[in-house]
C-alpha cells in the first residue's frame, strides 16, 4: 500500500492507519476539529514548520512525509505587484465582493472578515482570504 498523493490522502490514511478518529487526532495535534475536516477535504493544502511538526508528531510519522506532498509557493510573482494585488483583495473583501480569484494561480479565495480591537481598543474589521488552490493567504 502506497501513501496518498495529496496532504489531505496522506493525512486521512496516516490517521486511520493508527486508528484515530478525528477527536483524537485533535486532541494529540491540538488543532481545531474544523481544522482538520479542512485538511482531510483537501482546503488546507500546506503547513507552516510548527504546524507540520506538532501534526507529525501526532501522526507518529517524520515531517518529512506530509512536507513533501504540500503545495509549494510559487515564488515567480513580482513581490510589488502581489503587495498591490493583495490591498486591492482587501477592498474588495471589505465591501463584500464574491467570487475573487487569487493573485497567485487564479483559484478561488475563501474570503471573511473577522471583527477585532486594535491596541488602543478601537473595533476594526480585518479582511481575511486563503486560496483554495494554493498557499496564498491574507
Amino acid at each position: 500500500m502506497g501513501l496518498g498523493e495529496t496532504l489531505a490522502q496522506r493525512v486521512r490514511q496516516l490517521r486511520e492507519f493508527r486508528n484515530m478518529t478525528l477527536k483524537d487526532l485533535a486532541r494529540w495535534s491540538r488543532f481545531s476539529l474544523s481544522r482538520l475536516e479542512d485538511i482531510e477535504s483537501g482546503l488546507e493544502i500546506w503547513f507552516s514548520a510548527p504546524d507540520r511538526q506538532m501534526l507529525s508528531k501526532a501522526l507518529g510519522v517524520e515531517p518529512v512525509l506530509l512536507e513533501e506532498v504540500e503545495a509549494k509557493v510559487n515564488r515567480s510573482h513580482d513581490e510589488k505587484s502581489l503587495e498591490i494585488a493583495c490591498y486591492d483583495l482587501a477592498q474588495f473583501i471589505l465591501r463584500g465582493d464574491s467570487n475573487l480569484k487569487c493573485p497567485v494561480c487564479n483559484g478561488l479565495l475563501k474570503c471573511s472578515i473577522k471583527d477585532a480591537f486594535d491596541l488602543e481598543g478601537i473595533p476594526i474589521r480585518l479582511p481575511k482570504a486563503f486560496c483554495t488552490c494554493c498557499p496564498f493567504v491574507i
